[in-house]
């Protein structure tokens, strides 16, 4: 059972920063292809985590070291739910919106996540965790070039 409730509180992650980055297209019409781009991602990666709850794989959990508390994965979506919330509620800028994006993307159930779904449809799970890995990547590579492109954040 603990199993499944650490998937599903991951697969929780997912759907609300789905949620978010929706929101974000709708308050940001004019890159509404780049937010709706992450939020399919996101989603996907929700359905990955479906069927992950339903197998139960246990063995394709990835190592320890990799796996976040319960209680990183309740913060995390309380972080989240908190900044669906706040952006409901209070307009929101640009520049905002794509920092607590790179924030949600870097945070630990997001590699935990994407570690795992590249297991679950790996036959080779090196090399398929390798490109699932590497697609996260680019989800903070693509939110850090729209944040240089329009002047929020610049190389060091």
């Amino acid at each position: 059972m603990a199993l499944k409730n650490f998937i599903n509180g991951c697969k929780a992650v997912e759907e609300s920063v789905a949620s978010i980055y929706r929101t974000y297209a709708d308050y940001f019409p004019e890159y509404r292809s780049f937010w709706e781009d992450l939020y399919r991602d996101e989603l996907e990666h929700s359905f990955w985590l479906s069927n992950a709850a339903n197998t139960e794989a246990i063995d394709l959990l990835p190592s320890q070291d990799m796996m976040p508390t319960m209680d990183i994965i309740e913060r995390t979506l309380a972080f989240a739910h908190g900044k669906s919330m706040h952006i409901k509620l209070n307009p929101v800028s640009l520049e905002e919106a794509l920092r607590t994006a790179l924030q949600m993307e870097e945070s630990m159930v997001e590699t935990f996540t994407n570690e795992m779904t590249a297991n679950l449809f790996a036959s080779d799970y090196e090399s398929l965790n390798q490109k699932i890995i590497a697609a996260e990547k680019r989800h903070i590579s693509k939110i850090e070039d729209m944040m240089i492109r329009k002047g929020f954040l610049q190389l060091s």
